[in-house]
């Protein structure tokens, strides 16, 4: 019996002694080197089942590569086209439960949140170039990130709602009775405080007549609390011609930020 168990320990250490060879020999772990590739999976494979420990950047991409552009497509796939919060939060969790990729809720959150901060888009991603140009042009307008606040408001009159193909949506938000605007709210490094925006914005028109919102509806939150959405609405505004601007008070890095708007925007007309 001895015999046999010496006999089977030498057998498990030749095998052990085998794959180890073939690692260093056949695995490309670059641009890591192959004892920073064993230490990176071996705190992933942790991190896997307990959330532990908090992955660094370079862990977390790690993570993502291994997991999406190495099991699943090439990483062209994935990053060719940003995307929304909620749209990465929405791919993540159908590669997961329709397309059958093995991922614990750990890597889920970790992989969704490292798409968001790095692919990060504040529009829609199905529109054409045309329509992207169209919306940048007339609807979209950003700020530069004041203070790691990045603000994106969107005036949504039932043209944005045509170029997009929600109609629903502008029969909810009720766009023919109210100015209606569509608000993200990102931050890479700090977590996003409870803004009250209906108490913080302001829509003045040309004649400097200004109005505060009828309501706010916050309609995404990430877990992570740095990406926010959100919808503003104001009473319709009696102007056949010239500009619109919305001020936001108080937010952090600035005393005022100011959105301007010409109107009436322009029918599209798919150039």
């Amino acid at each position: 019996m001895r015999q046999f168990v010496i006999a089977l320990l030498i057998f498990a250490s030749l095998l052990l002694g085998m794959a180890v060879a073939a690692f260093f020999i056949f695995v490309d772990t670059q641009p890591m080197s192959r004892f920073e590739y064993l230490n990176a999976m071996g705190r992933i494979t942790l991190f896997k089942f307990t959330g532990m420990p908090k992955l660094d950047e370079a862990e977390t991409k790690f993570l993502y590569s291994n997991s999406c552009t190495r099991r699943c497509h090439g990483k062209e796939v994935v990053e060719r086209t940003k995307h929304t919060p909620r749209e990465w939060e929405s791919i993540v969790k159908r590669m997961r439960f329709v397309n059958g990729a093995e991922l614990t809720d750990y890597e889920d959150i970790a992989i969704t949140r490292y798409l968001q901060k790095n692919y990060l888009s504040n529009v829609p991603t199905i529109l054409s170039y045309e329509a992207n140009r169209f919306l940048k042009s007339y609807l979209w307008k950003s700020d530069f990130g004041e203070s790691d606040l990045y603000v994106d408001v969107i005036y949504t009159p039932l043209e944005y709602f045509k170029l997009v193909g929600n109609i629903g949506d502008a029969e909810k938000y009720e766009v023919d009775d109210y100015v209606v605007f569509l608000v993200y709210l990102n931050t890479h490094q700090n977590k996003l405080p409870k803004l009250p925006m209906e108490k913080l914005a302001v829509l003045r028109d040309r004649d400097g007549r200004s109005f505060g919102p009828i309501d706010w509806k916050l309609t995404y939150e990430s877990g992570d609390m740095h990406h926010m959405e959100g919808v503003l609405r104001f009473k319709k505004i009696k102007q056949e011609k010239g500009f619109m601007e919305i001020s936001l008070m108080n937010l952090p890095g600035q005393k005022e930020r100011i959105f301007r708007w010409e109107v009436p925007v322009p029918e599209f007309n798919g150039k």
